[in-house]
């Protein structure tokens, strides 16, 4: 049984922080499944939907870890500086221009064009559509796959802030309600906040953000829903803050 999988850092298993075994590795040796991974860490949802599109064949089972709306694929910067992109945008919407010496100076020297850039995709209004327009075309593919299941893997999950409730979801398809993200927050957050209550993910030793004990469970719930239909569960998650 082949799983499709889209997404950024949450599903790229290809870089690690740790020897430990991943959701992914589990999936395939405890499970017995092959994967086509598709994801590249530090992309955004555009990224991911214009990948899925040159999708020629597919597999058995959909996994799209839905990324980040706000990471925006500008033509000029690739996929492994959507993230950073983003990042510009938000220092300079602050008026911090004191950018981390990790982001390639060709970057920083397009700053004010990236600054631009995105002030015109907020004021034009896109990003309170594009998100269900994407997730649409996800669940649009519905009758290639024996199942769908949709993980947002930034946010707080579904629904999403705008006109969720114009999406058509079709019975062999599931949107998560609760996002990757806000279990690897939860996660450690006690432990290691940051003076926002978030946890920075720049100084993430994690693989893929998780702890090896919500890879396990990661992965159980993934294999769960696709072979005996049963949702994930976010109660199942090991989270230092109790919930």
């Amino acid at each position: 049984m082949i799983i499709d999988i889209f997404g950024d850092s949450f599903s790229d298993t290809s870089i690690r922080q740790q020897d430990s075994d991943t959701w992914t590795d589990i999936l395939e040796n405890n499970y017995n499944f092959k994967l086509k991974n598709y994801s590249k860490h530090g992309t955004g949802a555009q990224w991911c939907v214009e990948e899925f599109m040159k999708l020629d064949e597919h597999g058995d089972f959909l996994l799209f870890c839905f990324p980040d709306m706000n990471r925006v694929a500008f033509e000029y910067f690739n996929e492994n500086e959507q993230a950073h992109a983003l990042l510009i945008y938000n220092l300079m919407k602050d008026q911090d221009f004191t950018f981390p010496d990790t982001i390639n100076k060709n970057i920083i020297d397009k700053s004010d064009r990236i600054f631009k850039d995105f002030e015109s995709f907020y004021t034009s209004g896109l990003y309170r559509i594009l998100e269900v327009l994407f997730v649409s075309f996800i669940l649009s593919k519905s009758k290639h796959y024996n199942k769908i299941l949709i993980w947002p893997s930034s946010g707080l999950g579904y629904p999403f802030r705008f006109y969720s409730d114009k999406i058509e979801i079709p019975s062999n398809c599931f949107i998560v309600n609760k996002s990757i993200h806000l279990i690897a927050q939860l996660e450690i957050q006690k432990e290691k906040p940051n003076k926002n209550n978030t946890f920075t993910f720049g100084k993430d030793s994690r693989n893929n953000h998780l702890s090896y004990e919500n890879h396990i469970i990661f992965a159980k719930q993934i294999n769960d829903f696709f072979i005996s239909n049963v949702r994930p569960n976010y109660e199942e998650f090991k989270l230092a803050c109790g919930h």
